[in-house]
Parts: C-alpha cells; structure tokens; sequence
C-alpha cells in the first residue's frame, strides 16, 4: 500500500545524496524526507542505480566501502518498487510523445499513473512532468508543486 506522503524518486535525487561533488539542499530535502514519506521506484531504478554505482566504483569515485554503504542506505528508507510495462513499444511511444529518454519516460509515467508527485533534478523531466500535470515532490519544505 502506497504512503499518502508518497512520491516517485529519480535516481538523480540518490546521487545528489550520496555523492559529495552532486549534492545540493534539494536532494538532501527530499532525502530526509524520507524519515515521513514512501519513495516509490520502478524496477528500472535499481538497475540505473547498480549501473551508476558500478561505474562511479570502476572510475575510481567511490570505494568499495562505499558502494556498500551505499546499498545499505537505500535498503533502509523501504523504497516501494513498482513493476514496469513489459510491452517496450509502450515505452518507446511514451518517450517520443514527451521528448524524453525511455528511461525518464518511466519515471514519469510511474508518476502519473500512480498520481504521485516527481522528485527529479532533471530540468527537462520536470519541465515535461509540469506539461502534463504531475506535480514535483519538493521534500520537507513542501509537499508538492504543480
């Protein structure tokens, strides 16, 4: 059961709490704000997050000790994973549609489908989710914005 203080969290949100050079007040915002609220997360997040983890690990960005701190993190505010549409055609129509990525198009269709508000840094995928009508998850502050 989803949270009335829920939201859909973009990986981008994570990054900007986990690592120090991406961090801004927003990302720390909406991560403590998960002390209250429910993030929900499509299954495609944890693979984004593993790929971005990996990568940060072989480039030398973050230990070993890290990445695992890391897992634990994330293992501890609960997310709430929701299952994807299996059909790619859906994905591929619902990212021409509205300009974005596949992968952000998921996001934002959790988002709307779920009538949850977005927590993003990404300024195009909250430019587009405004469009539409999914309000942005603005953490502790305030609850969402349309």
């Amino acid at each position: 059961m989803t949270s009335p203080n829920a939201f859909v969290l973009d990986s981008s949100i994570a990054l900007g709490a986990f690592f120090e050079d991406e961090q801004d007040a927003y990302s720390l915002d909406v991560w403590h704000s998960l002390a209250e609220a429910q993030a929900v997360v499509p299954m495609l997040w944890h693979l984004e997050m593993g790929n971005i983890l990996a990568r940060a690990l072989r480039a030398g960005r973050i230990t070993q000790a890290a990445l695992d701190d890391s897992w634990q993190r994330l293992k501890t505010v609960g997310l709430q994973s929701v299952a994807l549409e299996a059909d790619a055609r859906h994905w591929t129509q619902r990212a021409a549609d509205w300009a974005l990525s596949a992968y952000d198009a998921c996001y934002l269709d959790t988002a709307l489908q779920r009538r949850l508000p977005l927590a993003t840094k990404d300024r195009h995928l909250a430019d587009v989710a405004r469009r539409i009508g999914v309000p942005l998850y603005l953490g502790g502050r305030a609850r969402a914005e349309a």
